[in-house]
C-alpha cells in the first residue's frame, strides 16, 4: 500500500495507532480491540448524518433530538428507502423488487436490537421477489413496515432501573429529586416527528466529531455509494449513540441528554460542545428606561422586561448547577470527555470543562498541530498536565503573544505585516487537518454544488461526505475514539480511575504518542 492510499489517515498516523510497513501499514491495537465487545460512545453534539455510509453500521440506535421536545424527539422518516417504495407503488414505476431489497437492508440494519419480526418481514420480501407482478405484495411489505425502525425500549434504554442509577450519583436531595423528575418525563417515550431528520442537512460538526471517533468502510453497496472512501476512525469497531441538542442558550436539553447517555449506560461520553456560563453573567439592574408594555397589562403588579430577563437568568443559574454536579457525579462512573476551547487563551478553559474540578475528573482535551505546537486557537489550563493534547489543526493568528501566517493564504501572501518575522511566522503555521465525515448537499463544511441535498439513492458527489476539519471538538472527539479503543482493547478498566491521568498512562504503555505542547 502506498503513502496516498493512508494520506488522509495522517492523524491516525501521527498518534501512532497505524504504523507503516513494508506491504501496507499495521495497527495492533485495532487488531486487539477487534476481538472485545464494542464499547459505546454517546456523543452530545448538534446530531449527525444517521445514513452517511461510513457511520451507519456505527450506529446503535436511533439519533435522540433534544431541541423540538426537551425530552427527546426520534424522527420517523429514517429508513428514506420507504418513501421511494410508497412512491413507486403509486406511480406503478421503478423496480419495486429492488427497492423492497434495500428497504430490508435498511430494516434490518437498524434493528439488531429492537422488536421488529425481521422473519415475517423477511418472508414478505420473498413473496415480492417471487410475485410476477409485485405491486401487490409489495403494499403488504409497505403496510408491515413501522416507518420509524423501533429503537430501545425504555427498559433496554436504562430508564427500567433509573432510580438505582440515579441514587449511585450520589447528589445532594435537592438536584436527586430534580433528576428524578426529569428521567421520569422521559421515561414516557421520545415523541416521534414524522419527518426527515434535520442532522442529516445540518448536522456538520456533530457527524464530522462521529467519524473521528467511530468512522468506518461503507457497507458493500458500490451502486449507491460509489463516491464513499474506505476510512478509518480511531475506533472503527466502536458502537456511537447520538443525541442531538440545540445550540442555545438553553441547557435543559444538554441535562436530559447527558441523562440519557448515563442511562443507556454508554463508557464514554463525549461533549464536542460548549455551554454559556450563565453565573458569569451580570445582574440586570432595573431601569425605567427598560419598561415595556408588558406593564400595561397590570397595573396593579407592573412588571418590566428586565425583570422578566431577570427571573429567567436565576433558573439558567440554576440549571447550570444541576449540570455542573451532575458532570462531576457522572465524570466518576463514565469516560466524560469534553473539549478545551477555541478561543486561543493559554491560561483558561472554554465552559463547562472550566467548571470547578472537572479538568482532574474529567478528561478535557486541548489541540496541538502536526508540528507539536499548540493550535493557535486552543485553549490550555493554568495546569497543563491534566490536560489530553491530541492533534487538530491550526488557524492565523497575529497578534503580540504569537504570529502565524498561511504563506498560501490571500492575506499571507499579499499583505506586509510591518516588523513580523514572516519567515518564522510562516513556519509556524501548520495547514494539516484530520480529514472526517461531512453531510450531504451546500449545509456542510466542504460545501457541495449541489442546491438540494441529493438523496444516498440518487448517487453523491464527494464533495458531499467529506471535510477537513479542526478545533478543540476533532481533538476531543480523537481522544473519545481512543478511550473506546483502549477499553475494548483492555488496555483501560470500563469504569474510570479519574481524569486523564490514566488515559495517558495507557497510551504510554502501548506506545502511541501523547503529545505535550512544545513551548
Amino acid at each position: 500500500m502506498s503513502e496516498r492510499d493512508v494520506f488522509y489517515l495522517w492523524h491516525l498516523e501521527h498518534l501512532g495507532l497505524i504504523t507503516r510497513t513494508a506491504d501496507g501499514w499495521s495497527a495492533p491495537l485495532w487488531d486487539d480491540a477487534s476481538c472485545g465487545d464494542a464499547v459505546t460512545v454517546a456523543i452530545i453534539d448538534s446530531g449527525l448524518d444517521p445514513r452517511h455510509p461510513n457511520l451507519e453500521a456505527a450506529l446503535v440506535s436511533p439519533q435522540i433530538d433534544f431541541g423540538p421536545q426537551i425530552t427527546g424527539a426520534v424522527y420517523r422518516s429514517a429508513v428514506t428507502t420507504v418513501s421511494a417504495l410508497r412512491q413507486a407503488l403509486a406511480t406503478s414505476q421503478g423496480d419495486l423488487k429492488e427497492i423492497v431489497q434495500r428497504v430490508l437492508a435498511e430494516v434490518v440494519a437498524h434493528t439488531a436490537r429492537a422488536g421488529l419480526d425481521i422473519e415475517k418481514l423477511s418472508v414478505l420480501h420473498d413473496a415480492v421477489q417471487a410475485a410476477g407482478n409485485p405491486a401487490s405484495a409489495a403494499q403488504a411489505f409497505l403496510e408491515a413496515l413501522s416507518v420509524q425502525p423501533p429503537g430501545l425500549s425504555m427498559a433496554d434504554a436504562g430508564f427500567g432501573d433509573a432510580a438505582a442509577k440515579i441514587a449511585d450519583l450520589d447528589l445532594d436531595a435537592d438536584h436527586s429529586a430534580t433528576i428524578t423528575a426529569m428521567a421520569g418525563q422521559m421515561a414516557r417515550g421520545n415523541a416521534q416527528i414524522d419527518m426527515p431528520d434535520p442532522a442529516a442537512f445540518f448536522g456538520a460538526h456533530g457527524t464530522a466529531c462521529a467519524g473521528l471517533v467511530g468512522g468506518r468502510p461503507p457497507r458493500d453497496r458500490p451502486h449507491e455509494f460509489f463516491s464513499a472512501l474506505p476510512y478509518y476512525g480511531v475506533n472503527p469497531f466502536c458502537q456511537i449513540a447520538s443525541y442531538a441538542t440545540p445550540y442555545s442558550h438553553e441547557i435543559k436539553p444538554v441535562i436530559n441528554a447527558l441523562l440519557a447517555a448515563y442511562f443507556s449506560e454508554a463508557p464514554v461520553i463525549l461533549m464536542p460542545r460548549g455551554l454559556p456560563d450563565i453565573a458569569a453573567r451580570a445582574e440586570l439592574p432595573p431601569s425605567a428606561r427598560r419598561q415595556t408594555r408588558i406593564e400595561t397589562c397590570n397595573s396593579a403588579h407592573p412588571e418590566t422586561l428586565v425583570d422578566d430577563d431577570q427571573a429567567n437568568l436565576m433558573g439558567l443559574r440554576r440549571d447550570q448547577e444541576l449540570i455542573e454536579a451532575l458532570l462531576l457525579a457522572i465524570a466518576k462512573r463514565r469516560y466524560l470527555v469534553l473539549a478545551a476551547g477555541n478561543e486561543g487563551q493559554g491560561n483558561m478553559l472554554a465552559y463547562p470543562a472550566s467548571a470547578a474540578g472537572l479538568v482532574d475528573s474529567a478528561i478535557v482535551v486541548a489541540a496541538v498541530t502536526r508540528d507539536g505546537l499548540r493550535a493557535s486557537y486552543s485553549n490550555g489550563a493554568p495546569a497543563p498536565a491534566t490536560l489530553l493534547h491530541m492533534v487538530s489543526d491550526d488557524a492565523e493568528v497575529l497578534h503580540r503573544d504569537d504570529q502565524r501566517i498561511d504563506s498560501g493564504s490571500f492575506n499571507g501572501s499579499d499583505y506586509q505585516f510591518g516588523d513580523v518575522d514572516m519567515a518564522a511566522s510562516t513556519a509556524k503555521y501548520v495547514p494539516w487537518a484530520p480529514l472526517s465525515l461531512d453531510v450531504r448537499g451546500p449545509y456542510g463544511f466542504a460545501a457541495s454544488s449541489h442546491r438540494d441535498v441529493p438523496d444516498y439513492e440518487d448517487g453523491v458527489d464527494i464533495a458531499s461526505l467529506y471535510t477537513l476539519f479542526g478545533g478543540t471538538s476533532a481533538a476531543a472527539s480523537q481522544a473519545a475514539g481512543l478511550v473506546s479503543l483502549l477499553i475494548q482493547a483492555g488496555k483501560l478498566p470500563v469504569t474510570p480511575a479519574g481524569g486523564a491521568e490514566a488515559v495517558i498512562t495507557a497510551m504510554q504503555a502501548e506506545g502511541l504518542r501523547h503529545v505535550r505542547p512544545l513551548p
